[in-house]
Parts: structure tokens; sequence; C-alpha cells
């Protein structure tokens, strides 16, 4: 009797994911990234003088295996992306200490849009009625200048967002 061996997690984004991810991109009708929100967390630092919180989004790429998205608010819109939801950044990340360093999809989105707000409630909503529940976001992505890139370039390059959708299911059986 043997033992099926456990697959490793890829830690790092290899030329190989590289090439694929930019080929699909690249390829589509409509270049998009959709993932499932795993988990939220909230950040909050108060002193006498200021107040400042974060709320930010974990999830998995689907369609990508081993490919984690994090999502974050951008405080203050630059010039290159002010005509833009935002941008998504392709790195090596690190994950809380439990899971380590992993490939990273880094998704920041305006955070004047009331974005966040609406994600929010819908994940408190979904654990309020049901463990059962899935989150899901489509993120369209302008790809026009990722021609110009070779996949082996990708890492810690910027790419503007079109749109954000978000699908919520929840299952009461």
């Amino acid at each position: 009797m043997s033992k099926k061996k456990k697959k490793e997690r890829q830690s790092i984004w290899s030329n190989n994911m590289l090439k694929e991810f930019r080929n699909l991109l690249l390829y589509m009708p409509v270049p998009e990234i959709n993932f499932v929100i795993k988990e939220r967390s909230t950040w909050v630092s108060l002193t006498n003088m200021s107040e400042k919180h974060s709320i930010s989004f974990l999830g998995e790429s689907i369609g990508f295996e081993d490919v984690y998205i994090g999502l974050n608010a951008l405080e203050s819109s630059t010039e290159e992306y002010r005509d833009y939801m935002g941008y998504i950044e392709i790195l090596n990340g690190v994950l809380p200490e439990e899971q380590g360093d992993v490939p990273l999809i880094r998704v920041i989105i305006k955070k004047d849009i009331a974005f966040f707000e609406s994600l929010s409630k819908m994940a408190i909503e979904s654990r309020i009625l049901n463990q059962k529940r899935l989150i899901a976001l489509n993120i369209q992505i302008d790809a026009s200048n990722l021609k110009d890139i070779p996949a082996e370039s990708m890492l810690n390059i910027k790419l503007p967002i079109r749109s954000v959708s978000i699908f919520q299911r929840d299952s009461f059986v």
C-alpha cells in the first residue's frame, strides 16, 4: 500500500506560471482575474492624535492553483491610475506565519468608492445567515501594455483595473 505524497505548495512565481498567467491575460477577450475570498483582516491603530484603520481580504485564485490574492485599499489615487479602479501587482508575497511565502497578486482598489463597505457587509451577512458561503470577485484588467513585457519580467509590475464585480452565493441547505 503506497501513501499519496502531498503536493508541496508553490512558494514563488515560477517562469512557467508567469508565462501562463501573461498568456491568459493577453489572449482572453476580456482580461480578468477571478478569486474566492477566504478571510478578512481588520487593523486599527488609535492614539490620542490619530486613528488609522485598514481592512484587507485574502483569497485564492480560480484557475491558478497556489496563487493567492490580497485585496487592499488605495489611500490616495496617483495620476497614473486616476481613470481606473486601482491596479494589480504580481509579486512573491508573505502570508501569515502558518502559511509562509506564496505567489501573490495584490489588488489595490480606490478607497473612496464604497467598494470595501459593500464587500464587508456581504461578508457579515453571509456569516450571520449561514456558514456555507461564497463571495467571489471578478477583476477586469487593462492588459494593453502587457504584450511589451516578457513573462519573466512581470514580477512587481502594476496593471490597471478597469472594473470589479462581486458575486455572493449563500447556501441555506
